[in-house]
C-alpha cells in the first residue's frame, strides 16, 4: 500500500525512515494560521488531523494509501512558543526555556484509505524536557550556528541544543517530531 508523510521536515523523514522503507513525500500546505486553538494537546491534534486531510483532498480516493502527517509544539507554563519569527524571538525562547522545565508535544494523525474507505486516527504525546542554566553567549552562539527559525521552540533536541538539556521524561522521538513508536503499533494493526 502507497504511504504518504504529509511533511517536508526532514527530521519526520528521517524518522518515518526508521520504520518504513518505502514511502513518498506529500508536503501539505494547510494554512496553520487558521486555528486558534490554546490547548497544547489539542492543537497539534487539529494541526495533524488539518495536514493529513489536506494531503487526502489532493489524491485519487479510488487507490489505497495510508497518510502520515504531525505537528510538534513546545509548552511553557502554558503558553505555546511555535516557530520564532526573528532570532530575537528565538533568543527570548531559549532564554525562557533555560534552567526550566518545558513540555513537546507531538500529534499523530494517521489517514487509511483502503476500497474507497477512510478510517482515521488521531493522538499525541508529550514529553517534559529540562533545560539547564544557559549563558546567553551560549544561546547567541547557538542561534548564530543553527537555523532556529524552522523549529518549535527555537531548538533542535536532536542537534547542539542536545547540550541544553539535563533530562527528558518521555520518548524523545516526540521531541524531535514523529512518535515512531506509537505510530508503529497504529500501522502494525492495519
Amino acid at each position: 500500500m502507497r504511504v504518504i508523510l504529509a511533511s517536508q521536515s526532514p527530521r519526520r523523514k528521517e524518522l518515518l525512515s526508521k520504520i518504513i522503507n518505502d514511502f513518498e513525500i506529500i508536503p501539505s500546505i494547510f494554512d496553520e494560521s487558521k486555528i486558534n486553538e490554546k490547548n497544547p494537546s489539542r492543537l497539534v491534534e487539529v494541526l495533524s488531523k488539518s495536514k493529513g486531510e489536506e494531503v487526502y483532498d489532493r489524491l485519487n480516493k479510488s487507490e489505497d494509501f495510508i497518510i502520515i502527517s504531525s505537528d510538534t509544539i513546545v509548552s511553557l507554563d502554558e503558553k505555546i512558543l511555535g516557530k520564532p519569527k526573528d532570532k530575537e524571538e528565538a533568543f527570548r525562547m531559549l532564554k525562557d526555556l533555560q534552567d526550566n522545565k518545558h513540555t513537546v508535544y507531538t500529534g499523530l494523525f494517521v489517514l487509511i484509505n483502503r476500497d474507497s474507505k477512510k478510517e482515521e486516527i488521531l493522538t499525541h504525546s508529550k514529553t517534559d524536557v529540562y533545560f539547564k542554566k544557559l549563558t546567553d553567549k551560549e544561546i547567541m552562539d547557538y542561534i548564530n550556528s543553527e537555523n532556529t527559525l524552522d523549529k518549535a521552540g527555537a531548538y533542535a533536541i536532536q542537534g547542539k541544543a542536545k547540550t541544553f538539556v539535563e533530562k527528558t521524561e518521555g520518548n524523545i522521538e516526540t521531541v524531535i517530531g514523529l512518535d515512531i513508536k506509537k505510530l508503529k503499533e497504529i500501522l502494525n494493526k492495519i
